[in-house]
């Protein structure tokens, strides 16, 4: 399975508990968002059925019965057939032929074994025969789904290595090609193989895009972006620098200028390889090395990362205190416990008692307070609260009673003053950067040594109370010192990138017009000119890089960290590169290839500038914002401004994680679906007078904004945000309230019958569904799974808003043919003359109206009367003449 890049797909699925109640646990180690799709709702079904069957009783109705048949049958049916197409797949890859039928024989006898088990207990309500332990009973369901559940996944995961060999395939061909284009000697050949480059780099990037998009873990789609990124944009500079240096090659500048933009796009193609193996090393010894490696001691550790495994180390190492109880004889009233060694898979906590365990964390504080020797200053233990606070957005370390952490150990200390001396490490590109204010950098200095300071009071404070552990030592005012050290140390560093990046914008701008520059300097051919040109130009590159190395130490995710570290690497790269451009356009000043290529590279300068400032921008604002955030943690429960809160603030952007996206995936599915039908009905009309149609023109553009929300739902097109969504439903509203109009005034050219009561009927429902949207969008939020609701709540409304169009241009169709029957003329929008300014709808749902509002309700009908009075004279003018006298 390495070629898929999981390190571990099979279903573990286990069962255990007490009394009548079996919980399922699944172990999954999916790292590709499709086959995790397909299994979560697999898994949901399965353990309901095998829920069920636990609690049946006596009393079943026989309709339950009957629908646990019907269950067993779908699950079967559906396993046959994908099964089915299983075989299909194995067939046309000999590879893992024989690995798929034996994954598809299991889950077909696997379903087989569901359909059996439901048939009997549909037959039979009781089950089986009774035997001692209920559990029992439980048995072979959870057999038959545990071997279901393997067998898909190993039909999904070996489907999966057939997409992963057709990326890798696309990838080496791209490598051959580009083999043969670094070493064609001629225009001819030279042309011939960049057609076929071109032809393969579309391929790779479809296919990596879809790659991107499926894979879960953030890093790895950080990084296959910025691979497929260098790709990109190397194209066009591997053209240019070919053909100067085939024109050339004499020029050692332009060979220079090909030889970089060949080898980084190869690093890209290597990193793509990497990631589509997920990380997995040739040898095994490699692989055992970095396994050996923690995360926060590896190359990808940060400042930040270091920090926060320090912050973290410290949290988790709290002494544990045993209480006294009421009748006991102990002479101390509190001891400290040694922290457990590390449990087994069989010892693992209860939820329930780590819940029980970390309620009694507050009152063991309390006893320590009262045995405080040390006066401790109340905002520095707010500040540490308020780092542990933004360190627990990040959980990635267990419950410290399964690691076995605590102050009193011996490991515990030297893990301490290990991960210490990793932020001191980590620290030393911001003090040994020429470009950090002395101030920032003697203060990060102190704060490391304040850091020291109190860690090894804390340590002695620890070996006392392990000495003497009668003593009353305040070891949580030791605890929370290091932690606002390490806290007031993070502030730092956010500072010290901060004041760097201020000037960024002024270097950028400078190296942009050096950049611009120097084509006309190499043209002159002033050497001198182009050398002080090239000296200060490099001060912006070093500059620049500085700047990047510290926002990738201080960046808060590992999309940002992943982002900072390679543009870093295509700053150092590809700078150097503009002044190469220039210096063979000075050895060729008349060659176009020469001039060409620099102008070229000088693009690619002022891209990778635009990238700068936007990660700048993006690292910079995550930072001040939860450090914002800190600061307010302990007022979130003083009263919003506003009375009761009630004041509307416009909420800042966010983005649906790939949980959100699942929640809401069936509504957007069914909102295309109805966008789909909405599709059909347009299609219908006649294309020769579309043009003059505002019915069908309103309706494809309602379309289109409802396609645009559902692909919101899955995390793609041009709506990013949930504000871009919510504008974009206001824009949907509008819309519907224009084709209103258009559709009551055309209601007028219907003649009476059922067709048009049939119009008027779906009509009348639009504007409640209008105004239920819109209420939906203007309705305030806040906090983050209150804005999921609205969106949730919002693509439903919408949904609903597009079924009623849907049927109201369906019926407009109908009437449209109607009226062609009858006057033989088909429908044209200019018989209706619809007022440019959107008006209100008026809605009994709004309740009483104020006088204001009536008089401009009475307004608008008044005006909306006018108009039909016009309508129906047109209409009746063009009836008598073009239809011919009714003879009755």
């Amino acid at each position: 399975m390495a070629e898929g890049g999981y390190s571990g797909g099979a279903v573990g699925m286990g069962s255990g508990g007490n009394g009548n109640s079996v919980p399922m646990e699944f172990k999954l180690d999916i790292k590709i968002k499709s086959i995790e799709k397909m299994l979560l709702p697999l898994m949901k079904q399965i353990s309901n059925l095998v829920q069920h069957r636990s609690e049946q009783q006596h009393h079943t109705s026989e309709r339950t019965m009957r629908a646990i048949g019907r269950v067993g049958q779908a699950v079967n049916l559906a396993v046959e057939r994908f099964v089915t197409v299983g075989e299909t797949i194995a067939d046309d890859n000999p590879e893992i032929k024989q690995d798929m039928y034996d994954a598809c024989k299991e889950a077909r006898a696997a379903g087989s074994s569901i359909e059996r088990l439901c048939d009997i207990a549909a037959t039979d309500p009781v089950g089986y025969s009774p035997r001692p332990n209920p559990i029992d009973d439980r048995g072979p369901m959870i057999r038959a789904a545990r071997t279901l559940l393997s067998s898909v996944t190993r039909v999904l995961l070996l489907a999966d290595i057939v997409v992963v060999k057709q990326l890798l395939l696309a990838k080496d061909r791209v490598a051959r090609t580009l083999s043969r284009l670094e070493s064609v000697a001629n225009f001819t050949e030279f042309v011939k193989a960049f057609s076929v480059f071109g032809a393969e780099m579309v391929e790779l990037a479809h296919v990596t895009g879809n790659r991107q998009n499926d894979l879960k873990d953030e890093r790895r789609r950080a990084q296959m972006s910025s691979a497929r990124q260098v790709l990109e944009r190397s194209t066009m500079m591997l053209l240019t620098s070919s053909r100067t240096c085939l024109r050339h090659p004499e020029c050692p500048h332009s060979k220079e200028n090909r030889d970089t933009v060949f080898c980084q796009m190869r690093r890209a193609m290597d990193l793509i390889h990497y990631v589509v193996k997920d990380g997995i090393l040739e040898t095994a010894s490699e692989r055992n090395a970095l396994r050996q490696v923690p995360e926060w001691d590896s190359e990808r550790a940060t400042a930040f990362t270091c920090l926060r495994h320090f912050s973290r180390l410290i949290e988790m190492s709290r002494p544990d205190y045993e209480r006294r109880s009421a009748g006991s004889k102990t002479s101390s009233s509190m001891t400290a416990a040694v922290g457990p060694p590390p449990l087994g898979a069989k010892d693992c906590v209860s939820p329930t008692a780590v819940r029980d365990k970390e309620t009694g964390i507050e009152y063991r504080r309390e006893l320590t307070r009262r045995n405080s020797e040390r006066d401790r200053d109340r905002n520095s233990i707010g500040h540490s609260r308020e780092y542990s606070t933004r360190e627990r957005e990040f959980p990635k370390y267990d419950n410290k009673s399964e690691l076995g952490i605590s102050i009193f150990s011996s490991d515990t200390r030297e893990q301490l003053l290990a991960a210490l001396d990793k932020v001191c490490e980590k620290t030393q590109d911001f003090t040994d950067s020429a470009y950090t204010s002395h101030d920032y950098r003697e203060n990060i200095l102190l704060l490391c040594d304040r850091a020291k300071l109190e860690l090894n009071q804390l340590m002695r404070i620890a070996v006392s109370m392990e000495q003497y552990p009668n003593a009353s030592y305040d070891i949580e005012s030791a605890i929370e010192s290091v932690l606002t050290a390490a806290h007031d140390l993070t502030t730092q560093l956010t500072l010290t990138a901060q004041d760097q990046s201020a000037e960024l914008s002024h270097i950028i701008k400078a190296g942009i017009d050096i950049a611009n520059s120097l084509r006309n300097i190499a043209l002159n051919q002033e050497i001198d000119r182009l050398q002080e040109c090239a000296d200060r130009f490099h001060e912006h590159i070093d500059h620049i890089l500085e700047v990047c190395k510290l926002l990738r130490q201080i960046a808060l995710t590992e999309t940002l960290q992943v982002q900072a570290k390679f543009t870093e690497i295509n700053v150092r790269i590809y700078g150097p590169q503009v002044i190469t451009a220039a210096r063979a356009l000075t050895s060729h000043p008349e060659s176009k290839h020469a001039k060409d290529n620099l102008e070229v590279f000088v693009d690619m300068w002022q891209w990778l500038s635009t990238d700068v400032t936007t990660i700048t921008k993006e690292v910079i604002d995550l930072a001040q914002t939860t450090n914002k955030t800190d600061k307010t943690t302990e007022y979130l429960s003083l009263p919003r401004p506003g009375k009761h809160g009630t004041t509307s603030k416009p909420l800042k952007p966010t983005r649906l994680d790939s949980e959100e996206q699942e929640k809401i995936a069936k509504t957007g599915l069914e909102m295309k679906m109805v966008t789909n039908e909405m599709d059909a009905e347009t299609d219908k009309w006649n294309g020769a007078s579309e043009e003059n149609n505002d019915i069908v023109k309103r309706a494809k553009n309602m379309s289109a904004m409802a396609f645009s929300m559902y692909q919101f739902t899955k995390g793609e097109g041009t709506l990013r945000t949930t504000q871009d969504l919510f504008t974009q439903a206001e824009y949907f509203a509008e819309e519907a309230n224009r084709l209103y109009k258009v559709v009551r005034q055309f209601s007028y050219q219907v003649p009476a019958g059922a067709p048009k009561k049939e119009l008027l009927d779906h009509l009348d429902k639009v504007p409640t569904y209008v105004q239920t949207l819109q209420f939906t969008v203007k309705d305030p939020t806040v906090g983050k799974a209150a804005t999921f609701v609205k969106v949730d709540h919002v693509i439903q409304e919408t949904k609903n808003l597009m079924n009623v169009i849907s049927k109201v241009v369906s019926t407009c169709f109908d009437c449209a043919n109607k009226i062609y029957e009858l006057t033989g003329m088909p429908f044209d929008n200019r018989l209706i003359n619809v007022p440019s300014v959107v008006t209100p709808i008026e809605s009994s749902s709004l309740g009483r109206k104020s006088t204001k509002d009536k008089q401009a309700l009475g307004a608008i009908k008044k005006q909306m009367t006018g108009e039909c009075r016009r309508v129906r004279r047109t209409a009746l003018i063009t009836f008598r003449s073009k239809t011919p006298p009714n003879p009755f």
